[in-house]
Parts: C-alpha cells; sequence; structure tokens
C-alpha cells in the first residue's frame, strides 16, 4: 500500500514538472520580433568570395629626396648672421646666411678693376675711331682697341655673373641662398663660425613639402603581399581623418637591423599638415589564393572566448550560431565554418536579441 503510495506521488510530480517545461518551451517557441523591432535591425547575406587578408604597416613621413636640398657654402667667411631656424619656410631671395669674407673682398676689388678696365677700353676706343675718322690712325689700332673693349667687357660680364651666383654684396658680405623655396629640415651652422669653402658639410637642409612620401616598414614575411599600385589606407596620431594613397615604390635592400624593406606611397600635402618623421599607421588588404565564405564583420559577436551570429529565419525563428573565423579585414570577416552562403545575419542590434534570446 505505502508502495504503491510513493509510486503514485512520483508520477504527480513528474507529470507537473513535464508540464511546467513544456510551457516554458511553448513560451521561447513563441517569442517573435515585432515589426517595429525588425525595423530597428540591419542584416546582410552571407557570400563565397575571393579570400583577403589585412596587414597592418608602420612608418614615418619622409620628404620626396628629389625636392630635396643641403646647401653649401660656395666661399668661406665668418658667420654675421643667420636669419632662420628650422621649421622656417623660406625661399630663393632671403638670405640664409651672410659670412664676413676675404674671398668675397677680392672679387669685388676684381669686380672694381674690370669695371675701370672696361671704361678704359671704352674710352680708348671711341678715340680710336675718331682718330680713324681723321686718318691718325689706322685700321689695323682700331681693331686692336675694339679687340681690347671686348675682352674688357668679357671679364666684367665674367665677374657680375660670379657676383650673382655667389650673392656677394657690397662691403665684401657673401650671402648664402636657399636654389629652392621649402622648410628648413636642418641647420648646422651659427653666429661667428668660420666656415671653410671646402667644408664637406651643408649648411641648412631645405625640402619642398606639397609632396611627401609616407615610408612603411614591410617585414621578409610580407615582402611577398606587397605590390605596386595597391591601395593604402593611412592614419597619423595628429588627425583621425583617412588619407588613401598608393603604393608608388617598393625598395630591394633589406635593413640588416630591423629585417626590413621600405614601401613608399605618395602623398600630395595640402596645408602641410603631414611633417617631415610624423608617424603613420596603415591598412592595406591583399588578395589570398581561394574563395571563403565572407560576411559583415558588424555581425560578430564575442562572447565566453566564442564567436557567434545572429542567424536570421524569419521573425519567429532566429538561431544563435558560433562561427570560426579564419581573418579579418577592415569590413569583412571570412568564415571557415558554421556558415553558407545565402545565410541572412542580423549585423545592426544584434547584441540585443543575442542577449534575449542567451539569457
Amino acid at each position: 500500500m505505502k508502495k504503491t503510495f510513493f509510486t503514485s506521488v512520483l508520477l504527480v510530480l513528474f507529470l507537473a514538472a513535464s508540464c511546467s517545461d513544456k510551457k516554458v518551451a511553448d513560451e521561447t517557441k513563441t517569442k517573435q520580433l515585432t515589426e517595429k523591432q525588425i525595423s530597428a535591425l540591419r542584416f546582410d547575406i552571407a557570400e563565397l568570395q575571393q579570400l583577403e587578408g589585412e596587414i597592418t604597416l608602420n612608418g614615418k613621413v619622409i620628404p620626396d629626396e628629389n625636392n630635396l636640398v643641403n646647401v653649401f657654402p660656395m666661399i668661406g667667411g665668418k658667420v654675421i648672421s643667420v636669419n632662420f631656424e628650422i621649421g622656417d619656410l623660406v625661399d630663393t631671395r632671403k638670405a640664409l646666411v651672410t659670412l664676413n669674407s676675404g674671398e668675397a673682398r677680392e672679387f669685388e676689388k676684381e669686380l672694381l678693376a674690370a669695371e675701370d678696365e672696361y671704361q678704359i677700353a671704352k674710352k680708348n676706343y671711341q678715340i680710336q675711331q675718331d682718330l680713324f675718322k681723321t686718318s691718325f690712325s689706322t685700321e689695323r689700332e682700331l681693331a686692336y682697341a675694339k679687340k681690347d673693349l671686348q675682352l674688357a667687357k668679357a671679364e666684367l660680364d665674367r665677374l657680375k655673373e660670379v657676383y650673382e651666383v655667389y650673392s656677394i654684396t657690397e662691403g665684401g658680405k657673401y650671402v648664402v641662398k636657399s636654389p629652392v623655396a621649402g622648410f628648413i629640415l636642418e641647420k648646422k651652422v651659427g653666429p661667428n663660425m668660420q666656415i671653410r669653402s671646402d667644408a664637406s658639410d651643408y649648411l641648412f637642409s631645405v625640402a619642398r613639402l606639397d609632396e611627401v612620401y609616407v615610408a612603411f616598414d614591410i617585414y621578409e614575411k610580407d615582402i611577398p603581399k606587397i605590390k605596386m599600385g595597391q591601395q593604402v589606407k593611412i592614419q597619423t596620431i595628429a588627425s583621425d581623418s583617412i588619407i588613401r594613397g598608393t603604393i608608388s615604390r617598393i625598395e630591394n635592400l633589406i635593413d640588416p637591423i630591423t629585417r626590413t624593406i621600405k614601401a613608399r606611397v605618395l602623398l600630395k600635402n595640402n596645408g602641410y599638415k603631414l611633417k617631415p618623421e610624423m608617424f603613420c599607421s596603415g591598412k592595406l588588404n591583399f588578395k589570398e589564393d581561394g574563395q571563403m565564405i565572407a560576411i559583415d564583420k558588424n555581425a560578430i559577436i564575442f562572447d565566453k572566448n566564442k564567436y557567434f551570429v545572429m542567424v536570421f529565419h524569419s521573425k519567429k525563428n532566429i538561431e544563435t550560431r558560433e562561427v570560426e573565423i579564419y581573418t579579418q579585414t577592415d569590413k569583412a570577416a571570412f568564415i571557415s565554418s558554421g556558415l553558407a552562403a545565402g545565410e541572412k545575419l542580423i549585423t545592426k542590434n544584434q547584441l540585443y536579441v543575442y542577449d534575449a534570446l542567451n539569457d
């Protein structure tokens, strides 16, 4: 009798539990999104695409060597003034440095002598012309006077060109000017320095910065992935904006210390926002062999050290599915397992749906 009663109690408890589980299952099964909730979602279709990879690059801004000039002294002397500093914008008319030069004084002396010789030769030629007209001078003497005038003028013109090239001013001052307009990148001169004309070092380094290179370091393992013409998305620490450029030059020499080569991107530098030595990061996509399922990377949910997506079958049937990611780019995620082409995924507000279905 007791055994029968105990069995009856167990049966009642089992039936009650079964009914409770069925009720919960039915409630879960009948959960569905409203039209308003669906309108707040965005969707993407899983597609089979050419496999892509992405490399993150590090580099810095450097001037174009074709627009970089090192300014050397042409004659020696003592520095009496320095008019510009590193970072200043200069043109071809303004004096960078002024020197008090003994060599410049010698040129000045020669120029004064040449001017005197020219005036003498000119006067003598005029006299010979007058004498020749009155038969007091021969044609031969007139020819010699003309020749002396031509030689004197040639010497005077030569010294004037020297003056212009050397930028020598009155009083034996030698003025150093930049041959190009640009920014001073290096300065190796100061007041009262003694400059030699045969010095091996330059005084200034001046560069045009309307176009600059971003030079990226490419590690040996990534060299096969880098091609001329590939697009690179570039960012600097100073700005959140994206600069787009293409690889225009790949160097062939490996740096023995860093074990990298340089890949360069030539950029227009509007407003001189890119400064030499400024740090840059870049992202470069490259093609790989084969195809794989690709989805919008916004669809990915990371939870419990796993990756999930929300597969939308209907408003009554939304599935949480674990996937394995092969690689990601800035826009797409390539899925090695867990999805098939054509499946519909939630890409916006999917985390709210995930929490509602999995809590």
